[in-house]
Formats: C-alpha cells, structure tokens, sequence
C-alpha cells in the first residue's frame, strides 16, 4: 500500500506540536517529582522509592503501552491520554503525591509512545523527524527540576500551554499511519536477533554513561544550560546528518569521536559539552534502525528503545556506580557501543534493501 508523503509544512507543524508537548510533559513531570520533595510532602526514603516508580512506569511500561497503541492504531489519542494524566498529577501532587506520581509515569509513558509512533511515519523509514520529536524533552527535563527544586513551579501556566498543544494535535493533519506488517521475503533481515541484541546494547552503554557519567561543574546553572542544549541539538541533528551523509558514518563516527572528549574531559566544561553533543548523535539512529526492522510496529518499536535505557540506568544504579565512572571503564564501554552499533548497522544494510544510507 502506497502512502502520501505530508508537505514539508506539514511535517514541521507535527514536530513544532508533538515536539513541543515532550519538553512541556517532561517538564511537568520533572516539576512534579521534585517539587514533592522541596514541599517535603514525603520522607527521603519514600520520595526516593517514588523516584524509581516513576521512572519504573515511564520508561518500563512504554514496550507494553507501544504494543497496544499499534493494535488500536491511534497514536494521536494515546499522545493525548498521556497529556491528560500529566496535567491531573501536576493540579493533584500537594494532595496526593503518591497517585501524582503514578500518574506522571503512566502519563509520560503514553505521550511518548504517541507522539514518538507518529514522529516515526512523518518521515518514513528516516531518522531526521524522530530526532527532533524526542531531542526537546531534555529542555523540559531540565527547565522542570529547576523550577521543581526552587519551589518556584506554578501549576496553571503549564496547564494552559498543555492545552493549547492537545487542542492543535487534533487541528494539524497527522501522518498516515502505516500499520502494515510487511511481507519479508526470505533471509531478509536472517540476522534480526543479533542486529537488535546489538542495538539495545548500543542503547543502553548510552544510557548507562549518561547515568555515570560525572561533570563536578554542572553546579554552574550556565554551563548546565549549555550542556543540556548541546545534548538536544546532538539528538535532533543526528538523524538529519545522518541521513544526508549515512547512519553508519555519522553515527559510528560520533560515538569514537566522543571517547577522547569524555574520557579525558570531563572536568573541562567546553569539552565535556562537545563530548555530549557527539554521544548523543545516535539516538535517532538506534530508534529507527529498530523501527525499520519492526514494520508496522512503531509504538512497540519505539518502547522496546526506551527499555534498553532502563536497564542501562539500573547499573548506574547499582553499588557498581563510582566503578562504572572511571575513565578506563568509560573508554571501554562507549568502545564496545561503537563496536557494537557499527557491526549492528553493517548487517542490517547487508540485509536491507534501502543501501543508500550506508555512507
């Protein structure tokens, strides 16, 4: 089945909407969780339990949310059902904290997969839209905490904006969703599990070095401003340079490429933010590598994407931590990602019939 290709301007209304509501969902998330504790609405113990629900829900959950957003094939009203459980834990959260935060997860979770479904058929099969879809939810992440550890976090503004976002979800003309499962032909993808095994690794070395990752400057809130804005702009130019000059490239390239920045740099701001920005070039990349070999399925896809990063974060989480921090074990685990990531994208274009984006 043929789908019609959206016009560029509406391409860049879906983006500018659906990219826009992930900054304001992260962000009142973020608000949430932290403004729990400066209200001290719960102990330290408990507010660090809600912290692992939270992201429990948000992130663990979005691999079983995917698969039921494909088979109700509204990708539109489950981005809008996650709005809606964000903005009710953002009006309920200083009378039931707890039930906030069920709701923040279970609402950034929906909006995620929603959104991400519909970044990923704006341009098919490409990894330009889905990096600037999820590239601003780090503003929002970091506006949110601020605002959150303050104490200056004033629910309504948000409210409104939020709305405002749903209202034009449903104005803009949304892509045309291909559900299809494709008929593959055989050996097509022969090596399915092993490109996805090593995808998820990629994903989750990211995610882990993110987590362990230590910049004793971030105290500096410009030069936290600066890194997190280099972290978006890697996210949402990595699939536009990538698809112009091929994944493999870019995305293997940036990955080698930041070893040094991050090995040797932490401690220097400037170069621990260019580090960042070339870290972060392969996330759209990993999204849809995965996508394109899950046809038809891209809540799933995109949820299956956001478990790899959950159970990177479990190590940063773990009494392993300030090990998993020094340089030499950094050096080692962002080499096995670019390893891993490189010989993941060689075979899925050995088997892939879309050659031109092997660059």
């Amino acid at each position: 089945m043929e789908y019609k290709k959206l016009s560029l301007k509406n391409i860049s209304a879906n983006l500018f909407v659906y990219g826009t509501t992930h900054a304001v969902v992260d962000g009142i998330c973020a608000a949430v969780i932290f403004s729990i504790l400066k209200n001290q609405l719960v102990g330290t113990t408990e507010f660090i339990s809600l912290v692992i629900l939270y992201n429990a829900l948000a992130f663990g959950l979005q691999a079983i949310f995917g698969l039921v957003a494909d088979y109700l094939k509204s990708p539109r009203a489950v981005a809008f059902l996650g709005c809606i459980l964000t903005g009710i834990s953002a009006m309920i959260f200083l009378s039931f904290p707890i039930v906030a935060i069920i709701f923040t997860g279970l609402g950034n979770a929906l909006f995620h997969i929603g959104g991400g479904s519909i970044s990923l058929n704006l341009t098919p099969k490409k990894a330009s839209a889905p990096g600037i879809y999820v590239a601003p939810g780090a503003l929002g992440l970091l506006a949110g905490t601020l605002l959150g550890k303050n104490g200056q976090f004033i629910v309504w503004p948000f409210i409104l904006v939020l709305a405002v976002l749903c209202l034009l979800m449903f104005v803009i003309k949304k892509p045309e969703m291909n559900y299809e499962r494709e008929v593959v032909r055989e050996n097509k993808f022969n090596y399915f599990e092993f490109i996805l095994l090593l995808v998820f690794l990629s994903v989750a070395i990211r995610s882990l070095v993110g987590m362990v990752l230590v910049f004793p400057w971030k105290t500096n809130i410009d030069l936290l401003i600066i890194l997190t804005s280099a972290v978006v702009l890697g996210k949402g130019l990595g699939g536009i340079l990538a698809d112009k000059f091929g994944w493999v490239r870019v995305a293997v390239g940036a990955l080698v490429l930041s070893i040094p920045f991050l090995v040797f740099g932490a401690n220097i701001p400037y170069l621990a933010i260019i580090g960042m920005f070339l870290f972060n070039i392969t996330m759209p990349i990993t999204l849809v590598a995965i996508s394109n070999i899950l046809p038809g399925r891209p809540g799933f896809a995109f949820g299956l994407t956001c478990l790899a990063l959950i159970l990177g974060a479990l190590l940063a989480f773990s009494g392993l931590k300030l090990l998993l921090g020094g340089q030499l074990v950094i050096f080692i685990i962002i080499t096995v990602s670019s390893l891993a990531l490189y010989y993941a994208l060689r075979t899925y274009f050995k088997n892939y019939q879309e050659k031109t984006l092997v660059g």
